[in-house]
């Protein structure tokens, strides 16, 4: 951290164009750490209205979530466009950028491919997102630092307020649908990294400062079989409770 942390300088500078050592965030430092808790009361307050909503509001809501990320998205392609700093590695096929388009299908038409897979890679992806940017090196005071933070909290609050206001109901019947898309992405991306030497979907690097780096650095050239692996985990941690608390409602008797 240094003086130029809070300088206006590097308010527009795209996040692939250089700005001086110094002037980065840094990841769990103070400043970080604060935003974090700003997001997360606006994640509080988003699904608490959601919660006490009648479902004409919560419509609404939804819609308004859905527009809102999709349209960040948007309008972060047409600044790298406009200002002609477009690279390979800002077209959206990473995770988060499919976690984006279906956060806006979802909100339009909700149904058991976008849910599952929000729940199944979209919330927790976000989360890891913002918890080990990969951003912390820019500028906090940059429009292109909070598209990043905002897009990611609102993808995870939109999947908090679904999930709280007991819309959003995990069915491990549906994973195989999350394996198609995720299959999907992941194809995309390991085609777009062999062509661009991008590292979309992390499939050639885990992120610097997030738990993906040591992985990397243990597997070495088994990182995909344990990266699958550890998402196959992460989904049975994520599942088992539905499952269980359908086996029980199944089993209870009847009153």
């Amino acid at each position: 951290m240094g003086a130029l942390t809070w300088t206006w300088d590097y308010f527009f500078v795209p996040q692939n164009q250089a700005t001086p050592d110094g002037t980065g965030f840094g990841v769990f430092s103070a400043i970080h750490l604060g935003v974090l808790g700003l997001l997360g009361v606006g994640i509080v307050a988003l699904v608490l209205a959601y919660r006490h909503s009648d479902a004409a509001r919560r419509v609404r809501l939804r819609l308004a979530v859905g527009w809102t990320v999709l349209m960040l998205e948007v309008l972060r392609q047409l600044a790298y466009l406009v200002t002609r700093t477009y690279t390979p590695d800002i077209v959206p096929l990473h995770l988060c950028a499919f976690a984006t388009l279906a956060v806006f299908v979802d909100a339009v038409r909700p149904n058991r491919w976008t849910g599952d897979f929000l729940y199944a890679l979209g919330w927790w992806g976000a989360l890891a997102a913002d918890l080990f940017p990969d951003w912390a090196n820019r500028p906090i005071l940059n429009i292109f630092t909070w598209q990043s933070f905002a897009i990611h909290a609102l993808i995870l609050g939109y999947v908090a307020m679904r999930l709280v206001a007991g819309e959003l109901v995990p069915d491990v019947r549906n994973l195989w649908r999350v394996a198609v898309v995720a299959g999907v992405g992941a194809a995309l991306g390991s085609l777009a990294n062999q062509a661009w030497g991008t590292n979309f979907w992390f499939l050639n690097a885990g992120s610097p400062g997030s738990p993906l780096e040591p992985i990397h650095a243990l597997a070495g050239p088994f990182y995909i079989p344990v990266l699958i692996v550890a998402v196959a985990l992460v989904w049975t941690l994520l599942y088992l409770p539905w499952v269980l608390r359908g086996r029980r409602r199944t089993t209870a008797p009847a009153r």
